[in-house]
C-alpha cells in the first residue's frame, strides 16, 4: 500500500458525477496498471469489445509484459456489472484519475499516450503522470501551454490523493490540440519533478530498516516531507539526513508540527546525536 485506503464513498462520488454529465461529455477513468500488473485484463473482460485503451500500445515493440503495466483508459459506466468490485482492488494504490471531457476514448488515448515519454537534456524518460502521487507535482511543473496540451477539452480532472480522497487539478480549459511529437522538459521542470519524488525515495530507504505496518502512508509522507524541508533550510549534513528523517517519521505528531516546532525538534535531535 503506497497511499491510504480510499474513502468509503469514493465510488459514490463517481456515480454522482457521471449522472450529472452534460450531453456530449464523457467521464473516463485513467488507471495506472503498473501497481497491479495485468489488471487491465480483468477490466477488459467485463467491458464491451473496444471499450478499453492501453496508453503504451503506441510504443515501439510493445509486448505483453509492457501491456500488463501500461496505464489504461475506460469510460466510466456505473451499469457495467462487476466494475465497482474490480475498482475496489485499486484502494491503497495511487492509480486512479477521473477525467471529464468532450473527446472520444480514442482521441483522449492518443492525447495522453503522447505524454508517456518525454525528453529532457537529450534523454528519454517515462513520464509518470498516471501515478497520482506524481500527478500534482508534474502538473505544477508544466508550462501553461503544456498543461493545455495534456488536458485538451477536459473540464475536470480529479485524482485520488495520498489520503484516499478525490482532489481536482486546476484545469486551464484552453482546449489546445494534442501534441504530435514527444514533449521536451527544461532543466528547471525536470529538477522540480525530481524534487517532488524525494520524499517517496527517502521513505523507500527507511522501509528497508523500519516496519511501517499499520501506518498511514499519508502521515509518513507528510512527516518525511517536513523533515526534508527543514533539513534543506538548515543545510543538514548529508550523512545525518537519513537518521534525521527516520527520527521524524517515528514521531506520530511530527507531520502536524509547524516550521518553528520542527526547527526546535531538529536542534534537540542534533544535540542528542552529538552526545550519543
Amino acid at each position: 500500500m503506497l497511499i491510504d485506503l480510499y474513502e468509503d464513498n469514493w465510488l459514490a462520488g463517481l456515480n454522482e458525477w457521471s449522472s450529472g454529465l452534460e450531453e456530449q461529455r464523457q467521464l473516463y477513468l485513467l488507471i495506472d496498471g503498473v501497481f497491479i500488473p495485468g489488471f487491465y485484463r480483468k477490466i477488459d473482460k467485463i467491458l464491451r469489445s473496444g471499450a478499453l485503451r492501453l496508453l503504451f500500445e503506441t510504443l515501439p515493440s510493445c509486448s505483453d509484459r509492457t501491456r500488463d503495466v501500461s496505464p489504461f483508459l475506460i469510460r466510466f459506466d456505473v451499469s457495467v456489472q462487476g466494475l465497482p468490485k474490480l475498482l475496489a482492488e485499486c484502494s491503497g494504490w495511487p492509480m486512479v484519475s477521473a477525467i471529464e471531457t468532450g473527446e472520444t476514448l480514442e482521441e483522449l488515448n492518443k492525447r495522453l499516450a503522447a505524454w508517456c515519454v518525454v525528453y529532457s537534456d537529450g534523454q528519454r524518460f517515462n513520464f509518470r503522470f498516471p501515478d497520482t502521487r506524481r500527478l500534482p507535482g508534474i502538473f505544477s511543473a508544466l508550462h501553461e501551454k503544456q498543461r493545455a496540451q495534456l488536458i485538451g477539452s477536459a473540464r475536470r480532472w480529479s485524482y485520488i490523493d495520498r489520503a484516499g480522497r478525490w482532489r481536482d487539478l486546476p484545469v486551464p480549459m484552453l482546449n489546445a490540440p494534442a501534441i504530435q511529437s514527444p514533449p521536451e522538459l527544461d532543466d528547471k521542470q525536470f529538477g522540480q519533478m525530481v524534487s517532488d519524488s524525494e520524499s517517496d525515495s527517502m521513505l523507500e530507504r527507511i522501509a528497508y530498516l523500519q516496519n511501517f505496518s499499520g501506518e498511514k502512508p499519508s502521515r509518513l509522507h507528510a512527516a518525511v516531507t517536513q523533515a526534508l524541508r527543514v533539513a534543506e533550510a538548515q543545510r543538514l549534513e548529508p550523512d545525518l539526513l537519513f537518521k534525521w528523517c527516520r527520527t521524524v517519521v517515528a514521531d506520530e505528531d511530527a507531520a502536524a508540527l509547524d516550521e518553528g516546532s520542527m526547527l526546535r525538534k531538529m536542534a534537540d535531535w542534533k544535540q542528542s546525536a552529538v552526545i550519543a
